[in-house]
């Protein structure tokens, strides 16, 4: 049994066309599908009509994504969870592909795949673990100013070769499958994190719990990169990015480095303000 895990904001037209790519390159019974409607007041009915198999559920509030993924997972019982954005499309069996793969590297905890742009170009999806340096370097928007900052492409991996399988510190939450094991183990994703960050959390936990995390470069599907937060503008984004940066932070990097991100936000509010005028979404 495989499940998957689609949360939902005001993103129902692209669950729609998900769910028909699902089930056009999908053929198989043993998936339990989830939806989850997570506290826009969104009425799936019309869906649930067309796509019966599909289990939606309903939070009365916006949970974030790891507590709309939480909602499901609890009640989900495959050996494989795949959180799957709203956004993506598929184009072959991907999670036939995963699940095959995976149950053949028994030491992988959670599997990535390469995520293209809409013309089938390579999209980046996979990142080394965030420290301070290369945060704060971020948050000051001084990689607009100076490009190619060590300590930026490291983050960032731009010299990362997409075309071979290999281990990795952190996958995009895009599609992110995880072994049920991993979730006996370590428990489920950490609702704190309200929006970003929380899959680079749930990566770093996984590995400390003596897990990999592995992308797959022969497992592919569309993405259309930023679709599911194109909707939120970028100061409330930005401020959502923050305040999980700031629990990361705390949770990995210590107190030291928490208080530094917490005593310099000011100044990273400015900037963002700054950013919404220039790029409101």
């Amino acid at each position: 049994m495989i499940s998957i895990v689609t949360v939902s904001y005001k993103s129902l037209d692209y669950v729609e066309t998900m769910l028909a790519s699902l089930f056009a390159s999908v053929d198989r019974d043993d998936l339990e599908i989830f939806v989850v409607i997570n506290g826009d007041g969104s009425d799936p009915s019309d869906l649930q009509r067309k796509y019966p198999r599909v289990r939606f559920v309903t939070s009365e509030r916006n949970l974030g994504f790891a507590g709309g993924c939480n909602l499901a997972i609890r009640q989900s019982t495959g050996e494989f969870a795949i959180l799957l954005n709203p956004d993506t499309i598929f184009t072959s069996d991907a999670i036939t592909e995963i699940e095959e793969r995976m149950r053949r590297d028994a030491d992988v905890g959670i599997g990535g795949i390469s995520l293209k742009n809409l013309d089938g170009s390579q999209q980046d999806c996979v990142w080394r673990f965030p420290t301070p340096v290369d945060q704060l370097l971020l948050l000051s928007k001084l990689p607009h100013v100076i490009p190619n900052l060590p300590p930026i492409r490291r983050y960032l991996m731009k010299d990362f070769d997409y075309r071979r399988t290999q281990d990795v510190d952190q996958v995009m939450g895009a599609f992110f499958c995880v072994r049920r094991d991993v979730i006996d183990k370590i428990g489920l994703m950490d609702d704190g994190f309200f929006l970003w960050y929380e899959e680079v959390d749930y990566c770093r936990r996984t590995v400390d719990a003596g897990w990999k995390v592995r992308y797959y470069a022969d497992v592919s599907m569309l993405h259309r990169k930023g679709g599911s937060f194109s909707r939120v503008g970028t100061w409330k984004k930005q401020g959502m990015v923050r305040r999980s940066l700031r629990r990361y932070m705390r949770k990995h990097c210590g107190i030291v480095a928490w208080l530094l991100f917490v005593v310099l936000d000011p100044i990273f509010l400015v900037l963002s303000i700054v950013a919404s005028i220039i790029k409101p979404s």
